[in-house]
């Protein structure tokens, strides 16, 4: 047995030093076969040549957004009013004007769209128009104004109204003086001089 192993052995012994001959060999053959790969540093230039040239210019462009909200529906009526509009003489005459309407007496319904029912709004805003309303009618200057809580409560006495609220109430000048009306009481508050 010792016989038939020995030679076995032999043969793999010749067939890798046969292969490790092959790949010395091969190495030396590449070596003389190819170039060596030299590295060489050089720049690149790049110059710029102006073959055409465009230019933009900006466009102004108009973009309409319409937005539909559902409103309620007013009934707009005009009014001819006396030329030409006169202020108030004094706070005699402010006060007689104010005895004489009933604007507190007109309401008015707003019928709701979805559900056909009359609801009744009458708010601070619609007092201060409807009394404003009146006075044009007559042929006074009477303004519109909204004033915050602060304000509002720190000058008039008959009602007060929830802090950070807003309010809508009328004002006037008469001569150098400022006054402003409370639209729902008819009460006036002195505010400042002009001068």
């Amino acid at each position: 047995m010792a016989n038939g192993r020995f030679p076995k052995v032999l043969g793999a012994l010749f067939t890798l030093a046969t292969l490790a001959l092959v790949f010395c060999a091969g190495g030396y053959v590449g070596q003389v076969t190819f170039k060596p790969q030299v590295i060489v540093d050089h720049e690149i230039r790049t110059i710029d040549k102006v073959i055409e040239r465009v230019v933009y210019e900006p466009v102004e462009r108009v973009v309409e957004t319409v937005v539909h909200e559902p409103i309620e529906e007013a009934i707009v009526k005009y009014v001819a009013t006396p030329e030409p509009l006169r202020r108030f003489q004094n706070l005699d005459e402010l006060e007689q004007w104010l005895e004489n309407i009933w604007v507190l007496d007109i309401g008015f319904d707003v019928v709701d769209k979805e559900t056909s029912q009359r609801i009744k709004r009458f708010d601070c805003e619609d007092y201060a128009i409807r009394l404003q309303g009146k006075a044009l009618r007559d042929g006074y200057i009477m303004s519109f104004e909204v004033i915050r809580s602060v304000e509002y409560n720190a000058l008039f006495n008959q009602q007060q109204i929830p802090n950070s609220a807003i309010h809508a109430i009328n004002s006037v000048i008469l001569g150098n003086e400022v006054y402003y009306i409370e639209p729902q009481t008819y009460e006036i508050v002195f505010v400042a001089y002009l001068d």
